[in-house]
């Protein structure tokens, strides 16, 4: 059921780091040691949606790491997140960390729009903690002596009906990966016996969101990053006929122009670069009339 995951042992990568996964962070060099870090955790990593380990990590420490394919856009699905894996592992709210959309990371859960954030890509992760767990208290019961009968789940450990003997989820799995395929008939718990789910918590993003901490598309950077501005017709359907883009060269910080048929856009070394260097380009479009009248709309 666990296995040494591929590439180099966490428990190599946790004697280094002193913790299984490090979050996206900003400025000062951090970016680039957190890129690092994420590099590392992708070694090995499946990003598969039949495989809980596409889905959950768990460390030596007991915390938990939700790879959700899902980005919260304002909805608060990250808290939501926290609370579907936390609430299914029967751990802590605060042992759980979700990271959001990291394509080497995490699943392809599909866009996110409407309700699907969590009627699907909740589901998803919710039935992969299922799984988890189930295998948790197999290998829990196996080291207490115990048959799964004799066992519980209780805050990230499992405990033995008989005794309390309990043995720690970071002492049956750190190091390791669950190599199990998310099981679509696992045992889901009964919400009757929500403790999480349902229940009021502070929304996760809401704290870094009033203190100018929180990172929006806009402050997102990366090293080496470029800005693009897409230079586009008066008509939806217009065709690029030429272009010129000799002004737009003599923008200061202006990389290049990137023409793909009748997609037109320039690449620059800053945002304010891109947008002006966009404005320099002369396009000549074709005339395209096929808009309805406006006033008969």
């Amino acid at each position: 059921m666990l296995t040494q995951e591929p590439g180099f042992s966490r428990r190599e990568f946790l004697k280094t780091s002193g913790a299984l996964v490090v979050t996206f962070s900003l400025g000062n060099g951090a970016a680039d040691a957190a890129l690092n870090r994420r590099a590392a955790q992708a070694v090995g990593k499946t990003v598969a949606l039949t495989e809980v380990d596409g889905f959950l990590a768990i460390g030596a420490d007991g915390s938990v790491t939700v790879y959700s394919g899902k980005v919260d856009l304002g909805t608060g699905i990250r808290t939501a997140m926290t609370q579907i894996a936390a609430e299914e592992l029967s751990v802590p709210l605060d042992k759980v960390e979700v990271i959001e959309g990291d394509t080497a990371l995490t699943p392809d859960q599909g866009v996110t729009f409407g309700s699907l954030s969590i009627q699907i890509g909740g589901m998803q992760i919710r039935q992969a903690a299922a799984t988890a767990r189930a295998a948790l208290m197999d290998e829990g019961a196996r080291k207490l002596g115990l048959s799964r009968d004799d066992v519980i789940v209780r805050l990230g450990r499992v405990y033995s009906r008989i005794d309390g003997k309990n043995v720690e989820y970071g002492d049956l799995v750190g190091g390791k990966n669950f190599s199990l395929k998310v099981d679509p008939n696992a045992t889901l718990k009964d919400p009757a016996g929500y403790t999480i789910v349902g229940k009021p918590v502070q929304r996760l993003d809401i704290p870094d969101k009033v203190t100018a901490k929180f990172t929006y598309m806009q402050d997102f950077k990366v090293p080496g990053m470029l800005h693009a501005r897409v230079v586009r017709p008066a008509a939806v359907k217009a065709s690029l006929l030429s272009f010129d883009d000799s002004a737009a060269k003599q923008v200061p910080g202006y990389v290049a122009t990137v023409r793909k048929e009748n997609f037109l856009a320039v690449l620059a070394k800053n945002e304010w670069a891109a947008i002006k260097a966009s404005q320099s380009v002369k396009a000549q479009w074709s005339d395209w009339q096929g808009l309805p009248d406006k006033a008969k709309l």
